[in-house]
């Protein structure tokens, strides 16, 4: 079975150094925010390897994600303010649709 586009490794880092990004922390302060080493979230975020499911667990429980948000993009589960402020994140480019904005 093929795996979906917007749960690839790639993505999923996406949306993890956005959730850095959007807390203002540092690889190493996201890492140790959710016990994990500095080595495996830098790991996570540039896609070298697949985020765990204990991992995605921590940053749920710290940041107050999703599963759904971190390993397939749906933002319907976010808190709101988090919502938002992801589907009016700058875009690299507007011809890549991704199953990363709201469902209307």
């Amino acid at each position: 079975m093929k795996e979906p586009e917007e749960s690839s490794t790639k993505h999923v880092a996406e949306r993890l150094k956005w959730l850095k990004e959007y807390y203002d922390l540092s690889t190493k302060e996201l890492a140790s925010s959710v016990g994990a080493s500095y080595t495996q979230m830098a790991n996570w975020e540039n896609g070298t390897q697949r985020l765990s499911l204990k991992g995605a667990l921590a940053i749920n429980d710290t940041y107050g994600t999703s599963l759904d948000f971190l390993f397939i993009g749906r933002v319907e589960a976010l808190p709101q303010k988090i919502a938002k402020a992801w589907t009016s994140r700058p875009r690299e480019s507007s011809s890549n649709k991704s199953s990363d904005s709201p469902v209307e």
